[in-house]
């Protein structure tokens, strides 16, 4: 059985003006590899760098966003309003094999990048062993 939400063109856009739709957000985003370790990209249009959190949580890299609009008394009348109050949660799991106290993020045309270093091996040098 199909719900509303999830079949909308059983009603068109008949039943929106009855039960808008909670809107809910997330933004795209790519996840790259590379040798040092790894980053993450989130299409994030139009939010400010000081609006996002960014938090490490028990092996959990979270990413969130909270707005909430102004309820000032305005003079003016929207006549159509599409811009809405968009929120989101991202949570990416952590490998043992990321530094996460080297965990560095930028923002730079609406794209927010988090790179992941990996750990630094402690690699033994090689040593050869004469046969005796």
């Amino acid at each position: 059985m199909t719900t509303l939400k999830q079949s909308p063109f059983l009603f068109g856009h008949l039943m929106d003006d009855f039960f808008p739709a909670t809107p809910s957000y997330y933004p795209p985003v790519n996840i790259l590899e590379h040798e040092q370790g790894f980053n993450i990209e989130l299409k994030v249009p139009g939010i400010k760098k000081e609006e996002i959190n960014l938090q490490i949580e028990k092996g959990l890299l979270i990413i969130s966003y909270q707005h909430s609009e102004n309820k000032d008394t305005k003079t003016e009348k929207f006549i159509k309003k599409e811009f809405s109050t968009r929120s989101f949660k991202r949570t990416f799991s952590l490998d043992d094999k990321i530094n996460t106290q080297a965990i560095d993020a930028k923002m730079d045309s609406g794209i927010l990048t988090i790179s992941l270093p990996l750990k630094e091996e402690n690699v033994e040098p090689k040593k050869i062993i004469n046969i005796k």
